[in-house]
């Protein structure tokens, strides 16, 4: 049963056994799938909740960096450690969201409890679940002119894109602040006045992390330059700051001034309407 004491937390892994019961899966879970349960620790023994969330988990051979941490808010790899054996990594998409009723839930599923869960990887589904709702949208003018063709029938966005890639697993996030321009439909000739932050994990990505978010820098300083020209003579965008940024230094105020940058285009390469960065929310 579902009560107060219930051993179930969001994030937990069935059984395969047991969610192959789950009429709601239509039998979509095989060797190659997880369910894990997506319903907040709170909602799950409460009484008005009439169902419980989950979600169909592809198994991958390896993590991608892109999406780890809640970077893409469509796609989310977890790492869970498993008692006696190698460890799993599950590929999370929305579009494989599952309602089941609690009570065939509760009659059938039972939990896997030789598979954990680590609090990082805790923190992160919770971030990501949340950025499908909470992202931040920039102003249409700005977006727009973010998609300026600048090399190859590549936009400035792609080519962002391409510029952090390689180094995806050093970062936390891409931040963008536009000042007293952040809900401006700038007219024609009026530049956005951009400044980028380039977080990076100093705890666990130390020296490296900064070298890589550093050198980040320096190329989106040059691609923004090169596209729009220096920030006196810009009409676009000027690029006012573009620096690497420590994870341990950025601080609540400034969250609250900056938003958070997502890239649309990767994950559309695989029909998936995605962004490569999370929401502008306290980095996982």
């Amino acid at each position: 049963m579902l009560t107060r004491d219930t051993d179930w937390r969001q994030g937990d892994l069935l059984t395969q056994e047991t969610a192959a019961k789950l009429t709601a899966l239509d039998s979509a879970v095989g060797e190659a799938h997880r369910v894990v349960v997506i319903t907040h620790d709170c909602d799950l023994p409460n009484d008005s909740e009439t169902s419980v969330e989950v979600i169909v988990a592809d198994v991958v051979s390896a993590p991608n960096a892109q999406f780890s941490y809640a970077k893409n808010p469509r796609k989310l790899h977890l790492g869970y450690e498993v008692t006696g054996g190698q460890s799993v990594v599950v590929e999370l998409r929305h579009a494989e969201r599952r309602i089941v009723p609690k009570g065939e839930f509760e009659k059938y599923a039972a939990r896997d409890g030789h598979a954990s869960l680590p609090i990082d990887g805790k923190r992160a589904l919770k971030q990501w679940l949340a950025a499908r709702y909470g992202r931040p949208a920039f102003p249409n003018a700005f977006e727009s002119r973010l998609r300026k063709v600048v090399s190859k029938k590549n936009s400035v966005e792609r080519q962002i894109g391409k510029i952090l890639e390689p180094e995806a697993k050093h970062l936390v996030g891409l931040f963008f602040d536009l000042g007293e321009q952040r809900s401006a439909e700038a007219p024609a000739g009026e530049p956005y006045a951009l400044s980028i932050s380039v977080v990076y994990d100093a705890t666990e990505g130390g020296t490296q992390a900064r070298q890589s978010a550093e050198m980040i820098a320096g190329q989106l300083r040059e691609l923004f330059e090169q596209a729009y020209g220096k920030p006196d003579t810009a009409t676009d965008i000027a690029i006012d700051a573009c620096e690497a940024v420590a994870d341990t230094a950025i601080t609540l105020a400034d969250l609250r001034r900056v938003d958070q940058w997502r890239l649309e285009y990767i994950s559309l390469n695989d029909h998936d309407h995605g962004n490569f960065l999370p929401v502008g929310e306290t980095p996982a």
